[in-house]
């Protein structure tokens, strides 16, 4: 395609000066989107070269995930990346597999293997370990955001009883599908009944409970089916969204009210849990009439426009979907677990977190009038999905396994499209990404960054969280970001990297010069590369320190231990060169720097 056609294809996309669009969606949202759509184009125009060469890839294809991936890399003339080195991998997968990177000890075994499929087994063994729940866990409280500083409806019991309810699904591999249907028809004292803590967090406090309905379809939306629907429940699609999503365009504020209805017979019963009424909790019910009625008290109109007409009786926004019978949420559950868009937006999601880029990007913002090949989108629009036969195979065995999380995940992780590295031998073209030519790097999360410092300063310590028997070791086993409340350092650096809140404020993965600076100076990263007690060592650094090792085996175990593999030639004769002060002084220095390299902070 010409430059001047990618010009006017931009041009058709362009932003306004001034963003006319809903404060909820906000301009640096939107401009992002339009940056995507941009590399979409970008995506399409180098697939239909007329004079692209197809070539031919010596790497293995280990599953479906392979035949797919690098037989459009095959047909589009896209060379990947070669595959990683046993150390890169053992870092990600590890990384992404338990939130931590793995010991010194462990790194140094497989490191020296030569057993055949050591990397299959090594997967194989981190899914079947406490690290996996507890990552996993995290995961989709990250999803979900049950936090205990919710209003005063989600206390310290409702949010922990959540959390179990999190775990228990992980650690059993419970269907997601049976899961979902839980926190969305969930009956009963919410302090007594984790998933009703799903239906408390959409709470709209002070506003009228259309309100609470609306909050709680568009989380189901985003959360559920990958999509955002909270534009359509102020306004039509039109006037707003034309530049962004060309199925959200369409979508009317009735249909997001018939949406909306599938929560309107739903009774939410506060009841103080305290004397002074400080704090609420909630009993779920459900009434055998009701819909969606439009008229709202005139003294708590609530932050939308004025609604009209109705009452609305319950509809799907996909399909059209009707209920069967007089239970709205049971009705809703059913339908939506069994909507493929369900299926498909939580393979997406997963597929994001492990690539670092969505077959649909962003993972929360599908457009679905752009991912069907056989009706394709009017121009210049182009498909948002990279490869819709991948994405529906792994939804077809997603669906087939029962909704397991962990048999999908293990299909992920075992692919060579996965394992490849993230150098890139030769030119790299922005829209390669929509290949998975390389892996993309990601800086690591504030628990992943809190724990890995922990293990490769070896100063792992306890943290003691209100309502759980034993204190926890690692900041993926907190279970909102509230904690740990007894220590103000830890929730310090974790927020320091872009933790969030879960309700305010938003996890942010972007790396900041805060970062930087804490990182390069805060007690949580200096003082554990230190001895801390000079008679009986508390860090790695000091029993290093103190043992008989030579310097370079001293300089080969902070490698491993901190960037999960051994130095080069260069390096060890760099930190030869740097020794100065006493042996526990350029030890701890070492390892000071190490902790503030790239290679650390990042995954690659």
């Amino acid at each position: 395609m010409k430059k001047t056609s990618l010009l006017a294809l931009a041009a058709a996309f362009s932003l306004p000066a001034a963003d006319p669009g809903c404060p909820n969606y906000p301009a640096a949202e939107r401009t992002e989107l339009s940056n995507q759509l941009e590399l979409e184009r970008l995506g399409a125009a180098w697939g239909m070269r007329a004079a692209r060469q197809p070539v031919r890839l010596a790497i293995a294809r280990n599953n479906f995930i392979d035949q797919h991936i690098f037989g459009k890399m095959e047909a589009d003339a896209v060379n990947p990346a070669p595959l990683t080195g046993d150390a890169e991998f053992l870092r990600r997968v590890s990384i992404d597999l338990t939130g931590r990177i793995p010991s010194p000890e462990r790194a140094a075994d497989f490191l020296a293997s030569a057993e055949p499929g050591k990397r299959a087994l090594l997967i194989e063994e981190l899914l079947a370990s406490s690290g996996y729940n507890d990552q996993f866990t995290l995961y989709f409280g990250n999803r979900f955001e049950v936090t205990s500083s919710y209003y005063s409806y989600i206390g310290l019991t409702g949010r922990n009883l959540f959390h179990r309810f999190l775990r228990d699904f992980v650690e059993r591999d419970r269907p997601y599908n049976q899961v979902v249907t839980e926190m969305l028809t969930a009956s009963g004292d919410a302090d007594r009944i984790g998933p009703a803590n799903f239906l408390s967090r959409g709470f709209q406090q002070g506003d009228p409970i259309q309100d609470t309905w609306d909050t709680l379809t568009d989380r189901v939306t985003v959360k559920l089916l990958g999509f955002k629907t909270e534009c359509v429940s102020c306004h039509a699609g039109r006037a707003h969204l034309e530049q962004i999503n060309l199925w959200l365009t369409a979508r009317r504020r009735e249909e997001f009210w018939q949406m909306s209805a599938f929560f309107s017979r739903m009774n939410m019963l506060t009841v103080p849990v305290d004397a002074f009424s400080q704090r609420l909790k909630f009993f779920f019910s459900d009434r055998t009439t009701g819909g969606y009625y439009t008229t709202v008290s005139a003294t708590s109109p609530g932050p939308r426009p004025p609604r009209t007409g109705g009452p609305y009786a319950p509809a799907f926004i996909t399909g059209r979907q009707t209920p069967r019978s007089e239970n709205y949420r049971q009705e809703f559950a059913r339908i939506l677990t069994g909507d493929r868009q369900f299926a498909k937006a939580t393979v997406n999601y997963l597929w994001a977190y492990f690539f670092n880029y969505g077959l649909v990007d962003p993972p929360d913002a599908w457009d679905l009038a752009r991912v069907d090949p056989k009706n394709p989108p009017p121009a210049p629009w182009t498909l948002q999905v990279t490869h819709p036969e991948l994405l529906d195979q792994l939804a077809d065995q997603f669906i087939r396994d029962n909704y397991s999380v962990k048999s999908l995940i293990r299909t992920i992780v075992n692919s060579n499209a996965y394992q490849l590295s993230s150098k890139y031998e030769g030119a790299w073209r922005p829209q390669f990404v929509r290949y998975f030519a390389k892996h993309i790097p990601r800086r690591l999360a504030s628990e992943e960054m809190f724990d890995a410092v922990q293990t490769s300063t070896g100063t792992e310590a306890r943290m003691f969280v209100s309502g759980f028997t034993e204190p926890l070791t690692y900041a993926n086993q907190l279970p909102d970001p509230t904690e740990p409340r007894s220590d103000g350092n830890i929730r310090t650096f974790l927020n320091n990297f872009g933790r969030g809140d879960w309700w305010n404020v938003k996890r942010d993965p972007s790396p900041t010069i805060l970062q930087l600076l804490y990182s390069l100076n805060g007690s949580q990263t200096v003082l554990r590369t230190m001895a801390m007690n000079t008679s009986s060592p508390t860090t790695r650094a000091g029993r290093l320190a103190q043992s008989s090792a030579s310097d370079d085996e001293v300089t080969r175990e902070l490698f491993l231990a901190t960037l999960t593999r051994y130095p080069t030639a260069e390096e060890l004769q760099i930190a030869r060169d740097n020794r100065r002060g006493t042996r526990l002084d350029w030890i701890s220095d070492l390892q000071w720097a190490l902790l503030n390299k790239l290679d650390f902070i990042f995954n690659y």
